[in-house]
């Protein structure tokens, strides 16, 4: 991958998980299939990607997002079933739509390329969306992730539909909250903090299971928990990576 598909790919991703995971509400997923929520969204994806992309003159690209992200999530709703594999191959199918777009850059640029924010600030403007991509990632989307392995163990054991409001939030925001902090202790080169982590965790939660009786909770626990750390101790070691590989590209 050359420095203009970096420059291209590295934008419209950070747009991507922004638009889909911080700026659309739970309730604008469930309500999806309304016109109006619909157009929102892809009102927010297009503007965010042709604003982080910084290239003000081209309208091409965007436009191809729009089309792309609403002819992917139009498939979708089509589709009307909800499992970790339609949401895992909704999300591939936005992210090839991206790469296809950068590895075929100059079908959508012209020659005289200026990109608005490197020309402000520099390559760290690229470095600082890794960053924001990778928060998104190991917060939100790893906890949807997360919350589609344990749904069967949810409805079990609180007797509701696992995407119910009455279900505890808690777990959901201590799962953001730890998988944060493994991302901040690897790219501060100091991974002793994950496993203090994991220890506090486990005295935290020994008195929890142990005063339960129910097998289900105690594997709904461990599941979750497993499922957090290894997560996040992934992509923050993918973050940290990257961000090596782009200095020395860019």
């Amino acid at each position: 991958m050359d420095v203009l598909q970096i420059k291209i790919i590295v934008p419209l991703v950070a747009a991507h998980f922004l638009s889909d995971f911080v700026l659309q509400t739970d309730s604008d997923v469930n309500q999806k299939n309304k016109v109006k929520v619909f157009i929102k969204h892809i009102f927010f994806v297009t503007g965010v990607s042709y604003l982080f992309l910084g290239l003000f003159d081209n309208y091409l690209i965007p436009i191809v997002i729009l089309i792309t992200h609403s002819s992917i999530d139009l498939i979708k709703l089509k589709i009307k079933k909800d499992n970790i594999w339609i949401f895992l191959s909704d999300q591939l199918a936005h992210l090839l739509a991206i790469i296809f777009i950068s590895i075929n850059a100059n079908l959508f640029l012209d020659n005289a390329v200026n990109f608005f924010w490197e020309i402000n600030f520099g390559d760290n403007y690229y470095l600082v969306l890794v960053l924001i991509t990778s928060v998104i990632i190991v917060t939100k989307f790893n906890g949807i992730v997360i919350s589609y392995l344990i749904k069967a163990l949810q409805v079990k054991i609180f007797k509701t539909d696992a995407n119910s409001d009455s279900l505890p939030q808690t777990g959901r925001i201590i799962g953001y909250l730890e998988r944060f902090i493994i991302l901040i202790s690897v790219l501060m080169n100091v991974p002793a903090i994950i496993g203090f982590l994991i220890t506090a965790k486990s005295i935290l939660r020994y008195a929890e299971i142990k005063s339960e009786n129910d097998k289900l909770f105690v594997e709904y626990i461990l599941i979750g928990t497993l499922f957090s750390f290894a997560l996040g101790i992934s992509i923050s070691y993918l973050t940290n990576e990257s961000i090596k590989a782009m200095k020395v590209i860019l």
